[in-house]
């Protein structure tokens, strides 16, 4: 068979996964595998920029060809898959940066541990995560490293620092390397934020301002146009994203120039292009992207990760959004699923989901199994709500 031939191959399947990048978008998920064999899909997910669970419904297609098999751990393509490799394409090989592990920058944390072993501290009262409001923990390494590459663009020397969400506590690493008098906002829905940040406020004499806010509703008019430097981590859609971005955009002063680190994972093309777009038109550019900067505890939808990207903003500022927002932003909200949890114990079937008894796993697990109050579970399938 020749190159063409393949490429059809490729087509049949995409019309079973329906991936936006095409039957090229599987060929890198197969030139993947072929790279990093036996390794675990979460591995292949930060390669090729896809959710776990796609990447897993692509591997299941290539595993119903013969073209890869699963190992212990891993997948590794067979015979087959190597052939068609061969004939795609006869050169594969990976140049990324072993040491700072893709992130874009080598940070030396060991350097910090005391910082760090405080952010850990309260990292751990945090609970779990109200994926709900696409809520995921980046882990306590994170949090820090945001704010030692902060440092790095010269950006700790601010007056007026705004957090537009911060369940991962970024704030609390930040007012460990600022001066007193610097001021740090927090706003967020998540009440228990609140009480974390008042225990380090008097337990690190600091002065973090914790505002309860939803986001979906502006923000007050005597804050605005008062802060320098905004930090964000939104939810995973572009109207999320542009919601938050018009938040802090709000906040930042109208006059001058001013800097926004903005967590964001990457998207199928048409969500990133779009995404982009609402930088640009609110009077925004990118001035540096560290892809794969962000590490979170779970968040299997975006592989675990996230880039981090550096923007400008150059006034006049130009927020896409104001006034009330009632569109969804949540991806809850915009791609409603049902998920089919199996207790360990008595092996029960639960549906977890939009319009469930159980909204979350973690209200699940919170509340145990309805027949045995078993508190282990196993995921066996999801599907799309029409």
């Amino acid at each position: 068979m020749n190159k063409d031939s393949f490429l059809e191959m490729f087509q049949d399947i995409q019309k079973n996964v329906n991936i936006e990048e095409g039957e090229y978008g599987l060929i890198t998920v197969l030139a993947a595998i072929a790279r990093f064999p036996n390794e675990p899909m979460k591995k292949i997910s930060h390669e090729c920029n896809l959710p776990v669970p796609i990447c897993v419904a692509i591997r299941n297609e290539f595993i119903h060809k013969n073209w890869c098999k699963r190992g212990k751990v891993g997948t590794y393509l067979t015979e087959e898959g190597e052939k068609i490799l061969d004939i795609l394409g006869v050169f594969n090989q990976t140049f990324s940066c072993k040491y700072c592990d893709e992130q874009g920058k080598l940070i030396p944390l060991e350097e910090f541990k005391k910082e760090l072993d405080v952010l850990v501290k309260f990292c751990e009262l945090r609970g779990e995560p109200d994926t709900r409001i696409d809520q995921s923990f980046a882990t306590p390494e994170t949090s820090l490293s945001r704010v030692l590459l902060m440092s790095h663009h010269y950006d700790l020397f601010k007056r007026n620092y705004a957090f537009i969400g911060d369940s991962d506590l970024t704030s609390i690493a930040l007012a460990l390397f600022t001066l007193p008098e610097v001021k740090i906002t927090v706003f967020d829905i998540d009440k228990r934020l609140k009480e974390i940040i008042n225990t380090a406020n008097k337990e690190l004499n600091k002065n973090i301002r914790f505002i309860e806010h939803d986001l979906r509703k502006p923000i007050s008019h005597e804050l605005q146009d008062n802060f320098d430097c905004i930090i964000t981590d939104p939810p995973y859609t572009r109207e999320g994203c542009s919601l938050f971005l018009s938040r802090g955009i709000d906040l930042l002063s109208s006059n001058k120039l001013g800097v926004i680190y903005l967590s964001f994972p990457f998207k199928n093309p048409k969500v990133q292009l779009g995404v982009q777009k609402d930088i640009h038109n609110m009077n925004c550019y990118i001035s540096n992207v560290y892809p794969r900067f962000n590490r979170y505890i779970g968040a299997q939808k975006i592989g675990g990760v996230s880039g981090l990207y550096r923007l400008i903003s150059v006034p006049p500022l130009s927020p896409k959004i104001s006034g009330i927002f009632e569109d969804p932003i949540y991806t809850g909200e915009k791609s409603p699923s049902v998920r089919f949890y199996e207790c360990q114990n008595c092996k029960t079937l639960i549906e977890v989901g939009h319009n469930r008894k159980y909204n979350t796993i973690e209200q699940l697990k919170e509340k145990g199994c309805p027949s045995c109050k078993q508190k282990k579970f196993t995921k066996k399938k999801e599907q799309k709500m029409e």
